[in-house]
């Protein structure tokens, strides 16, 4: 009885000792890891960035001559090898977003019928709505259900003239509606119609 109570005597030390050993390297582990943790500096850039082309893939068509960048290895590979690509498409993506907030606002607070403004001259967004990520104003275009939202782009030094801006309402229905449209003169184009302003 002696030996048998020795040897489960031993047994439970040693699984007490290898319990307690295990407990504090685990807490060793977590604190060790949250120290570490907390000195990384995360980089929320390549991410946004990434996102955003992700989102200018899908909602905005080129040009048939721009030249599509190489997504081999993923996006956020190709981000490292061309930021400035993916900060472009990002842009284009900041201006479908404004270019479709503004179509929508335009369709619910305006009358409907055909006219032309600029949405500097625009009181129901807020004015940091009514630019383009390049501080240009943007042109608007109401025709019937149909709101054109037209931006110079980035190659552009100046807003757009509105007045000499001529679209009627069946050139609105051979463009993409709710994709923004890259022209070959480099302007970007969106048409919002009801549909949109109804979500």
């Amino acid at each position: 009885m002696t030996r048998t109570r020795r040897i489960v005597g031993f047994t439970v030390l040693s699984l007490g000792v290898i319990l307690l050993v295990g407990v504090a390297g685990w807490f060793w582990f977590m604190h060790e890891f949250r120290l570490s943790f907390s000195r990384i500096r995360f980089d929320s850039v390549p991410v946004e960035m990434t996102l955003k082309k992700v989102a200018s893939d899908v909602l905005v068509v080129k040009r048939p001559d721009s030249k599509p960048a190489s997504l081999s290895g993923g996006y956020l590979v190709a981000y490292q090898r061309d930021p400035e690509g993916f900060q472009k498409d990002a842009k284009l993506f900041d201006t479908w977003m404004a270019s479709a907030k503004l179509g929508v606002a335009a369709l619910k607070n305006t009358p409907r019928g055909s006219w032309v403004r600029s949405s500097a001259d625009v009181d129901y967004v807020a004015s940091r709505d009514r630019v383009d990520p390049w501080n240009h104003t943007f042109c608007l275009l109401r025709r019937d259900d149909d709101v054109l939202v037209v931006s110079r782009g980035p190659k552009s030094p100046v807003s757009p003239a509105c007045r000499d801006i001529q679209f009627q309402a069946k050139d609105l229905a051979e463009l993409p509606h709710g994709k923004l449209l890259e022209s070959p003169a480099g302007y970007l184009i969106l048409v919002v119609d009801k549909t949109h302003a109804d979500h």
